[in-house]
């Protein structure tokens, strides 16, 4: 499929953001409690760095003034970093995002910020020890690093809580691609929601050879006698493309579900959903996702949406399913058969869900065309989805594609523009001119309006303006 129309992409867009707001009762009187307006799922409440500096991000160095590093790790204060420019950050050592930040990827000029490895074996974007972390709209495609490693994802959170993803392209990773894991800190109150995890590389640099992987939920370090609690963990609205496996692996604990809603996962090799009891007694609820094998995939045999694994008896797991569609892969056709769960995860298989779902599910069927349209770190002003993410996308739809050893294999990495941001923003208060003179009770000369909350709806004009960048419903 050709690039989507803008106006198609807009309005597709709005089906699934109407869908968001509509399933957070009464956001607009509940402000306060939510991330920004429509966000789900476990992480919503994310809102630490709320009454915070605006920290402008003006360069793509690694680090010194000016840099994201700088913003995002050095600084401790709440604070939210905008971008005054777009393009690409190479990195030699990983970012470490601490507490109390908002990544505003959506400001960002141009076609958006690519962050890549340089140098080192280390995952690019590390959350640890952290809490209420939001990031939004990054394209973080790290690449095999420049030697052997078994330490490369596009994103790991770690002992951290209050974390919310939204809108992220992730690619290009050596280990798999998103992981979440525990150590010293509980890990819960977590949410990834619409971003795109594509295209992890299988015959790279890791030393276990072939690992091609999505995600890896609840990981533990540590004794499994007593693991660290895990959980309470939302997988929503995603596109999951081309990783031999882990689409997801899931552990946790008695902390809080797992829910995996309204998810896409396209061309696994030899498994999509693993749930394993390793950890504790989890409980996941798994609904309103489509599954479709691909070209990659074993035709030897067929591939069910969920396989479950037993590890031990003192330990329990329960599973929620309803509304999930298993593709036939037959001439890459879209008849639904497959099985959802395998035998052993049907002996799991509760028929109301321990706990209520944190958001109301799309219908299966109407998945496909509102994730689509609305994954990835993608915006109507940056043209829509970049090509590597619009290879993703049209991959699904068209059934084809691969998994690959290294992204020269997909044309690598897009190349982003470097540009510098043509908006002014006189009293340097996070809002440009432009949109301040177009907003009653804004004046673009006077400070301080940052985090007031000019037509009372509970949302500060500074989020307002950020939910506009990101086309929010507010």
């Amino acid at each position: 499929m050709k690039r989507l129309e803008k106006k198609r992409f807009r309005n597709l867009w709005r089906v699934f953001l109407t869908f968001i707001v509509a399933s957070t009762s009464a956001v607009s009187l509940h402000a306060e409690q939510s991330a920004f307006p429509g966000a789900i799922g476990y992480g919503k409440d994310t809102t630490g760095w709320r009454g915070g500096q605006i920290i402008a991000v003006t360069n793509l160095q690694d680090r010194g003034k000016g840099s994201l590093r700088e913003c995002a790790e050095d600084l401790r204060m709440p604070r939210i970093c905008v971008f005054q420019v777009s393009g690409t950050i190479s990195l030699d050592t990983p970012i470490r995002l601490r507490s109390n930040l908002y990544v505003a990827g959506q400001t960002a000029p141009g076609q958006g910020i690519q962050i890549k490895l340089r140098g080192g074996d280390h995952t690019p974007i590390i959350i640890k020890n952290s809490g209420h972390v939001l990031v939004r709209y990054l394209k973080i495609r790290p690449g095999a690093g420049t030697r052997e490693s078994a330490n490369i994802d596009a994103v790991t959170v770690e002992s951290s809580s209050n974390v919310y993803l939204d809108a992220l392209s992730m690619q290009f990773a050596s280990d798999e691609t998103f992981n979440i894991h525990t150590n010293d800190n509980p890990t819960h109150k977590i949410t990834l929601a619409r971003s795109i995890l594509s295209h992890s590389l299988d015959r790279s640099v890791h030393p276990k050879g072939r690992h091609s992987k999505g995600a890896l939920i609840c990981s533990n370090e540590g004794s499994l006698e007593q693991p660290t609690p895990c959980g309470a963990i939302t997988l929503a609205g995603n596109l999951f493309a081309h990783n031999r496996d882990r689409n997801p692996d899931v552990k946790g604990t008695e902390i809080g579900p797992i829910e995996i809603v309204n998810n896409i996962f396209y061309n696994a090799i030899s498994q999509f959903g693993e749930f394993y009891d390793l950890m504790g007694d989890v409980t996941i609820n798994y609904v309103g996702n489509i599954v479709k094998t691909g070209p990659s995939s074993n035709r030897r045999q067929p591939l069910p949406a969920v396989e479950a694994f037993d590890w031990d008896e003192q330990r329990g797991m329960k599973i929620y399913e309803t509304d999930n569609i298993n593709y036939e892969r037959k001439g890459c056709g879209n008849k639904a058969g497959r099985a959802i769960l395998d035998e052993e995860a049907e002996k799991h298989r509760i028929d109301t869900p321990s706990s209520p779902l944190t958001f109301p599910p799309l219908p299966a069927a109407e998945v496909e065309e509102a994730v689509l349209a609305n994954v990835g770190a993608a915006r109507a002003a940056w043209g829509g989805p970049d090509s590597l993410d619009q290879r993703a996308i049209d991959d699904f739809i068209a059934c084809k594609g691969k998994i690959i050893d290294a992204p020269e294999d997909v044309d690598g990495w897009p190349d982003l523009p470097e540009e510098k941001t043509a908006l002014v923003d006189t009293d340097e208060d996070g809002l440009p001119d432009d949109w301040e003179a177009e907003k009653d009770g804004l004046d673009p000369k006077t400070p301080n309006q940052t985090w007031e909350d000019r037509d009372g709806d509970g949302w500060s004009n500074i989020e307002e303006y950020l939910s506009f960048l990101a086309e929010d419903r507010i």
